[in-house]
């Protein structure tokens, strides 16, 4: 007789995506066997497929629990530092996910730094196939602009930031410098050499914006 889940039906989808998320991370998401997942729960295949349809759908829900993850950690930053700590280590690594993983009850994509290339063509994949993944990246996307936004206007209120400065475009240009150096890091350049560009460039992007 096949094993299954013990308790809760919430708690057992928790305890899945925590799992699916190591292999994931490790072997990304075509080399990822649903059949291995079950086995590093001591359960069958059969009782994962009761809670989640196929593997695209495990994937997607763990997409939409990283992205809650890390929405949470960059409002718990902003809320207590100033655009001046923009430049720190502790911000770089909110923004390019390092050091999440860890706590084994961190819900992360990232296996000490960054997932295969394999899981981030799959993540381009599903949203040309899925509308509701395009949909959800798109919001969230967004989202994360308009919330540096926010926070650059806030601190123009206070005096900190240049009255003239366009506090949207200031974000965009803060999440576009991420996303170009994400893609270096994926073209496999040093981790160091992408964390003092980013202080670099980063820094001179606040010089000009920064009230003196």
């Amino acid at each position: 007789m096949p094993k299954v889940f013990p308790g809760y039906r919430e708690e057992a989808k928790n305890r899945i995506i925590k799992e699916s998320v190591k292999f994931f991370s490790k072997k990304g998401y075509h080399k990822t066997k649903m059949a291995d997942i079950a086995t590093s729960l001591g359960v069958s295949k059969g009782a994962i497929y009761q809670y989640f349809g196929s593997k695209e759908e495990l994937f997607l829900e763990v997409i939409r629990d990283y992205i809650k993850y890390t929405q949470k950690e960059l409002i718990s930053f902003l809320d207590v530092h100033p655009p001046q700590d923009l430049v720190t280590d502790e911000f770089f690594d909110i923004m390019f996910n390092l050091g999440q993983s860890q706590s084994i009850e961190s819900l992360t994509i990232v296996d000490r730094l960054f997932p295969p290339l394999d899981f981030n063509l799959a993540i381009s994949e599903l949203i040309k196939s899925n509308p509701s993944m395009k949909k959800e990246m798109t919001k969230y996307y967004a989202d994360s602009i308009k919330l540096m936004a926010e926070y650059f206007e806030d601190y123009k209120n206070k005096g900190v930031i240049k009255h003239e400065v366009d506090t949207w475009s200031l974000s965009i240009g803060i999440t576009s410098l991420q996303d170009g150096l994400m893609a270096a890091i994926q073209m496999s350049l040093e981790i160091s050499e992408i964390r003092k560009a980013w202080k670099e460039v980063t820094k001179i992007m606040l010089s000009s914006v920064l009230v003196d």
